[in-house]
C-alpha cells in the first residue's frame, strides 16, 4: 500500500529526475485518485510553474522525519479548491513509487544573516539566507560577489527554533545575478558531520509543522 502525503505537507516538483531545479508546493486536497497541489512556485524567484496537461513531473514528498518519496505522475488538469490546484495521478497508482534519502528533500525558507568566507578572495561577507535542506542552502546578496561555480566557502549561521550554531564547508553549484542586482547563490553542503545535518533537518521540519498551523 503507498504512502500517501498529508494535506498541507510540502512537496517538490521537478521536471525530471536528474533535474536540479525545483518547484515548491504544498499539498491541497487528496482523495483517491487524484493528489491536489497548489500550484507551484520557484523558491528563489517566486515564478509560477507552467502547467501543461499530460506533461509527466517528478513529485517529492515526505511523511515523517525519515520517510521521504518520489514517484512520476501525470498532471492531469487545474481544479479550483477553491484556489486553483494542480490535479496529479495519485501515488497509489505509481510505478515507480520509491522511498529517497531525506538529505536530498526539502529546502525550507529560512530568513536569517550568513556569514561567507572564501579563501581565494581572502575575505569574508555577511549575506541573507533564502532557504536551506539538509543537503545545501541558498543566500541571496544585496549587491554583485565575486564567488564563482565549485568555490569552496565556509558559511556560519544560526538556525531558528533549535538556535543551533550551524559552521560548515559549502560548495557554489549556482551563482544568479537578478534584474535588481543582487545575487543569489545555491550552495550544497561538503564537510558536513551527521550531526550537524541531523539539526538542518531538525529545522527543516519544525518549520513545516509551524507553516500547517
Amino acid at each position: 500500500m503507498a504512502i500517501s502525503p498529508s494535506i498541507g505537507g510540502g512537496v517538490r516538483i521537478r521536471t525530471n529526475s536528474q533535474d536540479s531545479k525545483y518547484y515548491k508546493s504544498r499539498v491541497a486536497d487528496i482523495d483517491e485518485q487524484c493528489l491536489y497541489v497548489d500550484v507551484p512556485v520557484d523558491p528563489i524567484t517566486g515564478k509560477e510553474f507552467e502547467v501543461h496537461v499530460d506533461e509527466s513531473v517528478v513529485v517529492e514528498y515526505t511523511v515523517s522525519e525519515t520517510e521521504v518519496y518520489r514517484y512520476t505522475a501525470h498532471i492531469q488538469g487545474l481544479s479550483y479548491i477553491p484556489t486553483p490546484a494542480i490535479r496529479l495521478d495519485h501515488p497509489a497508482h505509481a510505478m515507480d513509487l520509491e522511498r529517497i534519502q531525506r538529505r536530498e528533500f526539502f529546502r525550507i525558507s529560512l530568513d536569517v544573516p550568513v556569514t561567507v568566507a572564501c579563501e581565494r578572495l581572502g575575505k569574508e561577507v555577511t549575506v541573507q539566507s533564502i532557504d536551506i535542506s539538509g543537503g545545501g542552502i541558498a543566500v541571496m546578496a544585496k549587491s554583485v560577489i565575486d564567488l564563482r561555480v565549485n568555490d569552496a566557502v565556509k558559511i556560519s549561521l544560526v538556525l531558528p527554533y533549535i538556535q543551533y550554531n550551524l559552521r560548515t564547508t559549502c560548495q557554489v553549484v549556482r551563482v544568479q545575478t537578478e534584474t535588481n542586482g543582487m545575487t543569489t547563490l545555491s550552495m550544497r553542503f561538503i564537510d558536513i558531520s551527521e550531526r550537524e545535518r541531523d539539526q538542518v533537518i531538525r529545522y527543516t521540519f519544525m518549520r513545516q509543522r509551524a507553516l500547517r498551523r
